[in-house]
Parts: C-alpha cells; sequence; structure tokens
C-alpha cells in the first residue's frame, strides 16, 4: 500500500536545542540551559521574557536557521519511505517572518535552503521535491492543508495539532517526542528511527540499495544482502562493480548516542594510513550514520592458535607505534568506557549494576547479591590496598594508547590469503593499556586457554615495561574487570541493550528468556574461573 505520509517541520525535522542555545549567546543572554524547551523556560522567568523569547525564537527559525541540525534518523526514514514508492509531504505553520528579525529574513525561504543543505529536498528519486512543501499562516490553514492532500499518516511533535477539531480522523497521527518518558493518547515514538519501523517496518535490501544509489552513485552498486548476527550495528554486504563493501548501519543516535560511527572511521582512517590489518574505510554520512568499508571474506580464528595470537601481540605493537604519535592530536576521545583512572573501573560497575536493580528476576539478584557484590567489595578494598593513591590518579597521556576497546581474536578474521585482519573499532580511543590487557584475556567471545591467556599477558608486560606501574595495576584492577565483564555478559537482561540486538538483527532467533538463562551461567564462570595467578 503507497502511503501519503505529511511531516511537520520545526522541531520534527529541525533540530533547533543547539542552535538556541548559540541564538542566546550571541545576543548576550549567558544560559546554562541546552534545550530548546530549558532556553524558553530560562527566558521567560526573566524581566520582558516573552520578547527575549519571541525574539531569540525568530532569529533561530530564520537568519541562524543554519545553526539547526536534522534529527537522527531523519534522512534515512526519508530515503526509506521513497524507496518503497510512499509519498512524502512537508506541512509546516511557519509565518513569513520572525519575530524582532531587523535582517527580516523569510522564514519560509530560510527553511526551504536548508531542507536543500540536508539533503531532505532536491531533485534525487529520493529527496522530496519542492512542490510538495506547504507553509501555512496559522494552524488552521495547516490542518486544512493536511486534510486537503489526503494524509494517511502525519508526524508532528505537538499534540495540538492533533487535538485540532478539523483534523480528518482518518489520518494516523504520529507524536514526534524525542524525551522518551513523554506519555500521550496519540502514538507517540521518541527517535525517527522508531517511526521508521513503526510505519515502513524493517529495513531491506532492497531499500539500502536505492539509498546507496541516490547517495553513493559513484560505487556502482550490483546487489546487497543483509549480514545476520552483527551485535549492534547492522550490516550489508554490497557488491559494487569494482569491489565488495560492508555497510554498517549504527544503532540509533536517539537510543545510543556514543559517537560509534565516527569513533570507527577515525580509527580506520588512521590504521589504514599506518599500513595496519584493518579494513579500508571507503565512505561514510553524518546523517545517515551509515559507513562503507571495506569487505573480507574469510575464516573465524582459533584463540588457541599462538601464531595468530602473536599477530595480535604484533598488531598491539603497532597501535602503540601510532599512539606514540599521535599524543598531542586532539581529535581523538577517550575510548568508550575508558579507566585512565583505576576508580572509573568501580564506577562503572556501580553505574552497571544500577540497571539492574529493577529487574524481577530471582536467580539474577541472587547471583548479584550473594556472589558478585561480595567479590566486588572485596576486589575493590584489595585494588585500594595496592594501588594506595594511585587508586585515584589518573594515568598520564606518555602511558595511555589508541584503543580498540573491544579487542581481540574474535573481531578478527582470517582471508583467503592467509591474513588476519582486524575490524570493529567503535568503541575506539585512549584508555590503559591494562584494560587492553585485561580485557583480551577475559571477553566471553575469546575463550582463550590458561597457556594462551599467560602468554599474552607475558607479551603486553614486556611490551610496556616501560610503564612501572603496569604489572601493578593489571594484579589489582583485573577481578575488578572480571566483575565488569560479567555485567555485561548480563546485558540480555537490560531493555536498552535488547533495543540495540534488535536493531542489529532482522529477526530474534532466539528465545530471549532462554538466553537470559545463558548469560547467567556465563557470567557465573566469568567470576568462578577467573585465575587471577595470570596476571
Amino acid at each position: 500500500m503507497i502511503l501519503r505520509i505529511g511531516l511537520d517541520f520545526d522541531n520534527t525535522i529541525a533540530n533547533y536545542d543547539l542552535a538556541f542555545f548559540k541564538v542566546a549567546e550571541l545576543l548576550d543572554l549567558k544560559t546554562t540551559a541546552t534545550t530548546k524547551s530549558e532556553v524558553k523556560k530560562d527566558l521567560l522567568s526573566r524581566e520582558s521574557g516573552d520578547l527575549l523569547w519571541q525574539k531569540v525564537q525568530g532569529l533561530t527559525y530564520g537568519r541562524y536557521i543554519h545553526l539547526a541540525e536534522l534529527y537522527s534518523g531523519l534522512l534515512e526514514f526519508v530515503f526509506r519511505a521513497r524507496s518503497l514508492g510512499h509519498q512524502l509531504f512537508i506541512v509546516s505553520h511557519k509565518t513569513e517572518f520572525g519575530h524582532f528579525d531587523e535582517s527580516l529574513t523569510p522564514l519560509r525561504t530560510a527553511a526551504l535552503q536548508w531542507l536543500y543543505s540536508k539533503r531532505i529536498v532536491g531533485d534525487l528519486p529520493a529527496q522530496i521535491k519542492p512542490h510538495e512543501i506547504y507553509f501555512c499562516q496559522t494552524q488552521d490553514e495547516k490542518i486544512l492543508k493536511i486534510n486537503d492532500l489526503k494524509l494517511d499518516v502525519f508526524v508532528d511533535d505537538l499534540e495540538e495539532v492533533f487535538n485540532n477539531q478539523l483534523l480528518s480522523l482518518s489520518v494516523r497521527r504520529i507524536l514526534f517526542s524525542a524525551i522518551s518518558e513523554v506519555k500521550s493518547e496519540y502514538e507517540c515514538h521518541f527517535s525517527w528511527r522508531e517511526i521508521s519501523q513503526a510505519t515502513l517496518g524493517d529495513i531491506s535490501a532492497d531499500q539500502v540499495s536505492f539509498v546507496l544509489k541516490n547517495v553513493w552513485p559513484n560505487f556502482d552498486v550490483d546487489s546487497v544482502q543483509r549480514v545476520e548476527g552483527g551485535g549492534n550495528s547492522r550490516i550489508f554486504k554490497v557488491a559494487t562493480r569494482d569491489c565488495d563493501l560492508a555497510l554498517k548501519i549504527y544503532p540509533d543516535l536517539a537510543s545510543d548516542g556514543r559517537p560509534r560511527r565516527i569513533n570507527e572511521w577515525m580509527a580506520l582512517s588512521l590504521m589504514h594510513e599506518a599500513k595496519m590489518q584493518t579494513p579500508k574505510p571507503f565512505a561514510t554520512d553524518e546523517d545517515l550514520n551509515w559507513s562503507l568499508i571495506e569487505w573480507f571474506n574469510g575464516k573465524a580464528v582459533d584463540g588457541s592458535d599462538q601464531a595468530r595470537l602473536k599477530q595480535a601481540v604484533d598488531f598491539t605493537r603497532a597501535l602503540t607505534k601510532v599512539s606514540s604519535a599521535k599524543r598531542t592530536d586532539t581529535s581523538f576521545g577517550f575510548a568508550t568506557e575508558a579507566c585512565l583512572t583505576p576508580i572509573d573501573v568501580e564506577h562503572q560497575i556501580f553505574n552497571r549494576l544500577g540497571y539492574f536493580k529493577g529487574v524481577d528476576d530471582s536467580d539474577l539478584q541472587k547471583f548479584l547479591e550473594q556472589v558478585l557484590m561480595p567479590m566486588f567489595n572485596d576486589s575493590v578494598k584489595d585494588a585500594r590496598r595496592l594501588l594506595k593513591d594511585g587508586y585515584e590518579r589518573q594515568l598520564g597521556t606518555e602511558m595511555r594508547i589508541l584503543s580498540p576497546s573491544d579487542f581481540g581474536l574474535h573481531n578478527s578474521i582470517i582471508t583467503s590469503a592467509n591474513d588476519l585482519v582486524f575490524y570493529d573499532f567503535e568503541y575506539f580511543g585512549w584508555d590503559d593499556p591494562v584494560k587492553v590487557t585485561a580485557d583480551f584475556c577475559l571477553h566471553p567471545a575469546m575463550r582463550l586457554d590458561l597457556s594462551s591467556q599467560k602468554y599474552w599477558v607475558g607479551e603486553m608486560r614486556a611490551l610496556f615495561a616501560h610503564d612501572f606501574e603496569f604489572e601493578l595495576r593489571l594484579k589489582a584492577l583485573a577481578p575488578l574487570y572480571a566483575i565488569r565483564w560479567a555485567l555485561i555478559i548480563l546485558n540480555e537482561f537490560r531493555s536498552d541493550k535488547l533495543k540495540n540486538r534488535l536493531h542489529a538483527q532482522s529477526t530474534i532467533q532466539i528465545d530471549i528468556r532462554a538466553k537470559q538463562v545463558e548469560q547467567l551461567e556465563k557470567a557465573k564462570l566469568m567470576i568462578a574461573n577467573l585465575d587471577r595467578s595470570i596476571f
């Protein structure tokens, strides 16, 4: 069924949160507020607040609209909808000029230019056309236009639009709210990825092919194939005229704000330049939150293969050289959940424990209360005793390493040329090499035997011998990293993490409850099998 879908503009397509803050600053209206609603509340509380707010609002929607951002997932929604043949319209209540704007910037012209700049509007098959955009002087005029267009669906951020008695009852009302806890009588979604899923269904290979041909036509796409099994990001194999590529569609930024795409893009660019064994980055798109990288055919790695372990050591050695050359480069941030101060891992464990407080599962709670928490308390005491003041001292920049933060043979592949290629750098950034060392051994996907773990730790001790506190930190913190990994294993009990799994896989092929039971047993083994003598 071909749908006629209407979209509001302000605060539905265009995200003004940062723009309102910046415009207030430009007017010397100092504020600590960071969102539109907070800026509005702050300004209205001041003397002549109504006038201040109207001035900021008028300037933001007009002269400074270039400061607005596109809501995450919106471009993907538009392109996917067009790939399915749906008709899209923008219907906005927008006057000709803004309040107190001495430049008299035409608001509608500014909005249209912004839509062009964000690739929502244009001549491509994937884009909305200018004649499909309607700006209305009043809200009632907007409602009548929605009816006149005979829209099947309309997406707006204001409930008052849906409450308007003039609106046709046949219109499916979708309330867009970037605040997830909003309660409404209407169908409500807090992200465009959610709206896409609710209206367009799961993304298909054909839709991906359509988007790729519109966004990156130079790649000359022949075919697209879905690849199951990604933990968080969706993966598609893209066959082009010249080579095979991997398309990564990263998790929804509205629910997982970590900059996975940019982290991985920067990491791959850096390592490709250093001629390390990683996929070559080909293209990335900020608004889509997609990247195209080199595809490798190959097979999984046996963690007990000593030759492959040595290659992992060599890769880490190469990372230390790259890290040394980038010490003063501020473009790389901290790795995801970096532990540059020993106490950081303690805080991370506390935070992770908080997610399980409300989980109604007696077996889980029994394990946490009777096994994990006692070990956690003892391990913190031991770490503080061993490290003394160093427990709360941040690691010096000269001792840090640019870390994949999810490094191991589980994220590598043996190519047809018998090369070992490492992939998955979504969490890349600066970290303590002690964490890299411990994580490599403890990662549940690695399953290293005792001999392999000892080999790895011995090689890391030698590699980081210049760090005189490396061994002490490793001994003190390894049990805490094991506890942290046990909690990561239990992510299947967290609803927010399950959402990422659903994004990555077109269908969940498993019984969720059975998976939770399985993961609980793995977490128990992580704690029970920890051999402290390795560290």
